[in-house]
């Protein structure tokens, strides 16, 4: 089992700068990225297991049987998780593998929290000791080009995480993608599709509060990052459904007027009481929408396989 890290450490000059320049927008905002610290990788696994919280409900046997019809694509494959989290929904998938295939893949679990990526190459290497593990630490929109590609790759991009990202961004991302992808490789996306705005706008606005707790966090990350003083519980949870964009937005919504000071920064961040902070998107889409994304990396859409109700999809795209 191997683990490269290629992630800047807290402190690190260019983290620093990028959230700055963030916080000085207008409006402001901060990656999202940047949830996933360790104690925002723990929130966001007890988020998949909430009640409100659909795609991962329909996504989880939707893995199983996509597995059970892709599985021959595996063999002799470097298979490739963007984002991959907890290891969880990539174990569902390999479940549904046979032991002779997974002996020969090598599997690249690509994460920004180093702590995620240890534990989850850890569990995976007890549970299918056959097969080979090589974490990468790292920012896929940043170091995409990090990814060895010697061998065939089956990269697998689970929970929408796509969606995280705005329509240009996700465009130039799936461009940087196709790039670096050969002839005959593969990508299986998950794409939360459009549907009643009520269940969505609930899957964001948790009975137990732990979405909004998730999302104040990135407040404590930015507080490691900057030394900046900011108290999460000066700032309210947001979240809506953007008709125009086709998306949910979460936002930190200041409760008071404030002024948050940092020694390394040479003026304070001034907020007015209302203001807010965009953390995230998470965008739904259409099969329109599906087919742009393939186009912009250049890849073919082989296969789009949905639950009964067509609330998500996994969509298999090949290089050709």
């Amino acid at each position: 089992m191997i683990i490269e890290d290629f992630m800047p450490k807290i402190g690190d000059s260019s983290i620093r700068e990028k959230l700055a320049a963030c916080l000085r927008s207008d409006p402001k905002t901060l990656p999202s990225m940047f949830f996933y610290d360790h104690h925002g990788s723990e929130l966001y696994e007890k988020i998949t297991k909430l009640e409100e919280y659909y795609s991962s409900k329909i996504e989880i046997p939707l893995l199983r049987s996509t597995a059970q019809k892709l599985k021959q694509e595996l063999e002799e494959s470097d298979l490739v998780e963007l984002g991959s989290g907890d290891c969880s929904k990539i174990s569902v998938f390999l479940d549904e593998v046979p032991r002779e295939i997974r002996q020969t893949i090598v599997y690249y679990p690509v994460d920004v929290c180093k702590d995620s990526i240890e534990k989850s190459a850890c569990n995976l290497q007890d549970k299918y000791p056959e097969m080979g593990i090589h974490g990468i630490t790292a920012d896929f929109l940043e170091h995409i080009e990090k990814i060895p590609g010697k061998r065939k790759r089956f990269f697998c991009f689970f929970g929408s995480t796509n969606g995280n990202l705005t329509e240009e961004k996700a465009i130039e991302f799936m461009a940087d993608l196709g790039k670096v992808m050969n002839e005959n490789d593969r990508l299986l996306l998950g794409v939360d599709m459009v549907k009643d705005i009520g269940i969505i706008e609930k899957a964001y606005n948790d009975s137990q509060g732990i979405t909004a707790e998730f999302n104040k966090n990135i407040l404590k990350v930015a507080n490691d990052h900057l030394e900046t003083d900011f108290d999460p519980e000066e700032f309210e949870h947001v979240a809506f459904f953007n008709r125009e964009y086709s998306r949910i937005e979460m936002h930190l919504k200041a409760k008071t007027d404030q002024e948050v000071a940092s020694p390394i920064l040479n003026e304070k961040i001034i907020f007015k009481k209302g203001e807010m902070i965009h953390t995230e998107n998470s965008h739904k889409y259409t099969v329109d929408g599906i087919k742009k994304m393939a186009e912009a990396a250049g890849l073919s859409v082989e296969n789009i396989f949905s639950d009964d109700k067509k609330w998500f999809s996994l969509v298999e795209m090949v290089k050709r």
